[in-house]
């Protein structure tokens, strides 16, 4: 093979990885991961990198607990990254598949934890009730200075 032959097939090759490595690079910039709770009360948009870009609250998320509707936040969080994280194996997968860089790749993907069931409402409540019938309680008094509680004789400096 001829020294002008080779470097003609070098250039190709590498205007193909160069072509690869652009289709690639656009379609991890597409990626993204949106999930809805099973309950549909939460619902979020993640980045390929898994950050946060969207999160949408449905009137169910109003009847939970401040601590059960952040503890479905973050389960759904949690799965639209693991999916955005897959997402973005997945594109790559062919030109990395098999080699370290990959299995370094898929290190990062975060592992799916147990669901837990929220916890209940205490006491059956969602939220706090207020009466509006019921008078609104006063703050205790500030307790207030003895009139003779000058001790030098001179009065306050305040006045």
């Amino acid at each position: 093979m001829n020294p002008e032959q080779m470097i003609a097939d070098l250039e190709s090759r590498a205007q193909q990885i160069q072509q690869r490595s652009q289709q690639m690079q656009e379609q991890i910039q597409e990626a993204s991961s949106t999930v809805t709770s099973p309950n549909e009360a939460v619902t979020v948009q993640v980045a390929p990198n898994g950050a946060l870009q969207h999160i949408e609250f449905s009137p169910t998320a109003m009847r939970l607990t401040h601590v059960q509707l952040s503890h479905l936040v973050m389960q759904t969080v949690q799965k639209a990254q693991i999916n955005a994280a897959e997402q973005v194996a997945s594109i790559v997968e062919p030109e990395f598949g098999g080699t370290e860089a990959m299995d370094f790749l898929r290190s990062f993907i975060p592992q799916p934890e147990e669901e837990e069931a929220p916890p209940p409402p205490e006491d059956g409540q969602v939220m706090r009730e207020v009466s509006w019938n019921d008078p609104a309680q006063k703050p205790a008094p500030r307790p207030q200075r003895p009139a003779d509680d000058d001790e030098d004789g001179f009065g306050s400096v305040l006045r």
